[in-house]
């Protein structure tokens, strides 16, 4: 998929929306392994939950934004996002949240990709509708409140905070 239109969100049949609950979809393993067989296993959620905060940490210090900017340009209230990002792996960061991130900031798509791969998945704008509007966002380079009318088009139930 190369464009996402306006016509391709409201007229594709996605699999899912994109608001599921996180599900951890490969089975718990126990066992010993050797080094060789631990270092070709993918990284845990946890680590990979680790690295993503560690991400955006850096880009909210590249972004140099106050606490009331980066609020009006991404609808997420500081407090709760620093929270998030200092709680080492214990809280999750969702794909909602992050949606709002690389929209209020103007990320490109590879960056984006980068963000939700460590999330859970790369973005998948064929399968998943909340992926579609995010990949339609940034290139047409909307902004936050362009990003809601989206979703409400869309019937997404995604709805800014007070």
């Amino acid at each position: 998929m190369s464009t996402v239109t306006p016509d391709y969100l409201i007229s594709h049949s996605f699999e899912k929306t994109g608001l599921e609950p996180y599900s951890d979809s490969f089975p718990k393993i126990s066992g010993r392994f050797s080094k060789n067989q631990l270092s070709s296993l993918p990284p845990s959620d946890e680590r990979k939950m680790y690295d993503l905060k560690i991400m955006l940490d850096r880009i909210l210090y590249e972004k140099k934004l106050t606490n009331a900017a980066f609020e009006s340009r991404t609808n997420i209230k500081m407090n709760s996002f620093r929270k998030s990002l200092n709680d080492g792996i214990g809280r999750r960061i969702n794909r909602v949240t992050l949606a709002k991130f690389v929209i209020g900031l103007g990320l490109n798509r590879k960056e984006a990709d980068q963000l939700f791969a460590l999330e859970s998945q790369p973005l998948d704008p064929d399968r998943v509708l909340l992926d579609a509007v995010v990949v339609h966002c940034i290139e047409n380079k909307h902004d936050i409140n362009e990003f809601f009318e989206t979703c409400k088009q869309t019937k997404l139930a995604v709805k800014a905070t007070e």
